[in-house]
Order: structure tokens, then C-alpha cells, then sequence
């Protein structure tokens, strides 16, 4: 039959299909494969790097409670029920109906004023069953098969975009609590110092320089506060973001991680192009691209004849009761072929249509794979980048602390300005909170090179 063998018929245009392909991954600079199959634990398996911390828990209530994942899950359930849909044409269409009547006629002339009055009543079941002999409605299956394989795709894409867009929320707001919370001993050291100045300025000591000190140690307290303030504004911003990743109202009382994680491991050296083959994306763009080959396979065949087998078995009678009796039963079966000769170029621009589909989907895909080399490439240098910046700022906040204390001591013994101790305490200050900054920026690229990456290591 071939509802069953028109299925096996590759699609028109698979010799292409692999060529292009083929030519596609020859771009990789490495072994790149067959699809091979997505890890369960792909999106979420490298939240085990981050130590000390709450990230699996924030995830998991993010995936199970964020609307746009609620929606990803619904394009999939979606594109399943057109897979249903494509496939049903290669199976024969039954319907059943019935109807009864009654139905009254002028009397004849020879009798007039008899009317004549008689009852119909029927009952049929129709077949009408459109054979696939050419494909196309395989290829039509093939396409919303691919289509559905797609969505699935997307909806693990929209996953680890979560988990890693969630990750990076949380270490924001980590970041954020830890600059507030630097800010406000920021404004503690600077009043304890204000305190000092103003003493030494009532007890009369250098009443001009203890008065231009407490100025600008005055002006320096004002700046630390307008700080804090500023941190506490970005903080609360962050926590309410945060707050509508994982599906909740943005209340402002999202408590975090409470303080930075570290990295339990760096990045292993080599890592194979071909892990890029578990991104979502990838797939989700290569399987659009058979889908297209399919649909154009399809929009070709259907300049192609068409056969269709219809039937009826059924019943009729005058008496409803009659209807079970062998004498009332009908039936009809016939074929019916249909050539289109004509329709303005329709189906050949259809053709044309299909064809231009799929070279866009083709190229859409090839630059998603350059763009997934972009992005690993970038991550990986940023790990780099931003390991030997955080070594430098560690040198450069101990330095800075150092030099704080003694511009204090220097200070208290007369030996140097306020403007000095003012300095080097913003210096240090500077310097921690960069340091506070680039740590948490590394944080963010691990999570983005695992979503480069289509997972964990």
C-alpha cells in the first residue's frame, strides 16, 4: 500500500540537502559530526561549578514558573498537533451521516384533493481516500515532522537561556548587595572621620586648615552617601529583575545568593568544535532547513497527477424500521484522476516560493553556526581577559589598602594633607569595588560560555 511504502521516498532535493550540509560543517575547524543526542542535564549539569551557592534552586523555580517557558512548552505541544495534521492525509477519510424526510405531493387530477405523502430515511458511510503515489503528502509529514523537532529544540535553547539569563541575575544582585554593602562601610569610615575633624576644629587647633579639612572631608561624606543611594537604586532593580525571571511578582524581596560564589574549576584546555552540535539553536536551524527541503519536495509533486478512491455504503427505506433489511442497502465505489493543466503559474511559483525558503533557512543556519563560534571564541578569551584583571585588581586593592593606612598614620602625625587621606581612602575604595565588579563579570561569562556552548563541559 502506499500509505505505508510512499513514506520510505526520500524527498526531491536530498542529494542537495546533504551537499549543502556537507559544505557547511566543512567550515568547522575541527570533527563535526551527526547530531548527536541532548545530555538531560545539558541546560542545567554546570550549576555544579558554582560552589556555595543557591543557583540550581533559583533555576529550577525559574523553568518551572517563567511564562515565556510556559509558552516555549506550548509552541511545542503546538507543532505536534500540525505533525497530527500533516499526516492524516495518508489515511483514507470516513465519515457517516443520516437523514430521514417527509415529504407531501399534490393529489392526482383523477382524485383530486388526495395529496401524496411518503417518508425517506438513509443512513451512509463515506470513504473517500486521496493515494499518495508521489510523496507529497509524506513530504508534507516529513516537513511538520522536522517543524515539531524544531519547536522541541527551541523550547531546550529557551531552557538554557534561562538557566544561564537567571545565573547572571543572581550573580548581578550578589554583585550589587556586595558594592551596597562596601558603600555603606564606605560612609561609616568616612563620618568617624568627619567626627575627628570637627572635634579638632572646636578645640581651636589650626582653626583655618581644620576648617578647610572638614569641608571637604564634609563634601567627601556627601559623595559616599550619593553612592550608597545610587548602589541601593541599582540593587533593588536588579532584585525585581531577578524576581520576573523566576515567574513571581517584582516585590523587591528576592533574597539572592547573599554574597558571590566562586568557581570550583577553570575551563578544560581543547575543547572540541563539535560539543557546539549540542546547541538548541543549532539543531532547531538545521532541522528547519530539512523542513524546507521537504515542503519544496512537495510544492514539486503537486504538479503531478493525483488519484483518489471514494465509496459509499449505506441504507435507504421509506420505513425507518425498514433500514436493517438486506433489500434497502446502497453502495457506490469509483476513482477519480486530476491533472492540473492551468492555474496562472501558481503552482510553479510556489515552487519558486519553497525554494527561496529554503536557502534562506539554509543561510540563516550557517550563520548560526558562525555566530555560536563567535560567541565560545569570545567567552573563552574573556575567561582569560578577566583571570588576569582580577589578579590585578587583588595586587591593586591590597596596595591601595595599604597605602590607606598609611596616609592615616601620616595624617594623625601631621606629616600630610587631608586631601592625601581622602585619596588614597577613594583609591582604595575604587579599587575594591572593581575588584567586587570583575569577579562577578567572570561569573557571567562561565554562564555564557555555557550557553555558547549548548551546556556543560
Amino acid at each position: 500500500m502506499c500509505t505505508a511504502g510512499c513514506a520510505f521516498f526520500p524527498p526531491l532535493g536530498s542529494k542537495r540537502l546533504k551537499a549543502d550540509l556537507a559544505a557547511l560543517h566543512g567550515s568547522a575547524p575541527s570533527k563535526w559530526a551527526a547530531l548527536p543526542a541532548i545530555s538531560k542535564s545539558a541546560a542545567t549539569g554546570w550549576l555544579s561549578e558554582f560552589s556555595g551557592s543557591k543557583l540550581p534552586a533559583l533555576v529550577n523555580q525559574a523553568v518551572a514558573n517563567n511564562p515565556d517557558m510556559k509558552a516555549a512548552g506550548a509552541r511545542v505541544q503546538q507543532a505536534r498537533a500540525q505533525m497530527v495534521q500533516a499526516g492524516a492525509g495518508l489515511f483514507p477519510a470516513i465519515t457517516a451521516n443520516g437523514t430521514g424526510g417527509r415529504t407531501q405531493s399534490p393529489g392526482d387530477q383523477r382524485f383530486p384533493g388526495i395529496n401524496q405523502i411518503a417518508n425517506r430515511f438513509t443512513s451512509n458511510l463515506n470513504v473517500s481516500w486521496e493515494i499518495d503515489f508521489w510523496g507529497r503528502v509524506a513530504d508534507e509529514r516529513r516537513a511538520a515532522k522536522a517543524g515539531s523537532e524544531a519547536a522541541e529544540e527551541d523550547w531546550h535553547a529557551a531552557r538554557l537561556s534561562l538557566a544561564t539569563t537567571t545565573v547572571q541575575s543572581a550573580v548581578s544582585l550578589a554583585e550589587a548587595e556586595a558594592l551596597l554593602a562596601l558603600a555603606q562601610s564606605n560612609v561609616s569610615t568616612r563620618k568617624v572621620q568627619l567626627g575627628i575633624l570637627e572635634r579638632q576644629m572646636d578645640r581651636g587647633i589650626e582653626p583655618e586648615r581644620a576648617a578647610l579639612d572638614v569641608s571637604l572631608s564634609r563634601a567627601d561624606l556627601a559623595r559616599a552617601e550619593s553612592t550608597v543611594q545610587q548602589r541601593r537604586a541599582t540593587a533593588d532593580q536588579t532584585r525585581r529583575t531577578l524576581e520576573t525571571l523566576l515567574g513571581g511578582y517584582p516585590a523587591g524581596t528576592e533574597r539572592g545568593l547573599g554574597s558571590l560564589p566562586s568557581l570550583k574549576r577553570g575551563i578544560p584546555a581543547g575543547l572540541p568544535s563539535e560539543m557546539l552540535l549540542r546547541r538548541p539553536d543549532l539543531r532547531a536551524a538545521e532541522r528547519r532547513v530539512t523542513a524546507a527541503l521537504a515542503t519544496e519536495s512537495a510544492a514539486k509533486k503537486a504538479l503531478l497527477p493525483s488519484l483518489r478512491l471514494t465509496g459509499q455504503l449505506g441504507r435507504t427505506s421509506q420505513q425507518i424500521e425498514q433500514l436493517i433489511r438486506p433489500e434497502s442497502a446502497i453502495w457506490n465505489i469509483g476513482t477519480q484522476a486530476a491533472q492540473t493543466l492551468f492555474q496562472g503559474g501558481r503552482l510553479k511559483a510556489g515552487i519558486d516560493l519553497e525554494r527561496a525558503r529554503y536557502d534562506e533557512s539554509l543561510q540563516t543556519y550557517a550563520g548560526s553556526v558562525l555566530t555560536a563560534f563567535r560567541e565560545v571564541e569570545t567567552a573563552l578569551a574573556a575567561e582569560q581577559f578577566l583571570l588576569q584583571q582580577e589578579s590585578a585588581l587583588e595586587r591593586a586593592a591590597t596596595e591601595a589598602e595599604r597605602a590607606e593606612q598609611l596616609a592615616l598614620s601620616q595624617y594623625e602625625k601631621g606629616l600630610s594633607e587631608v586631601l592625601t587621606l581622602l585619596d588614597t581612602r577613594q583609591r582604595a575604595f575604587d579599587a575594591r569595588s572593581a575588584l567586587i565588579g570583575v569577579q562577578a563579570q567572570r561569573l557571567r561569562n562561565r554562564a555564557a560560555l555555557h550557553l555558547a556552548l549548548g551546556g556543560e563541559f
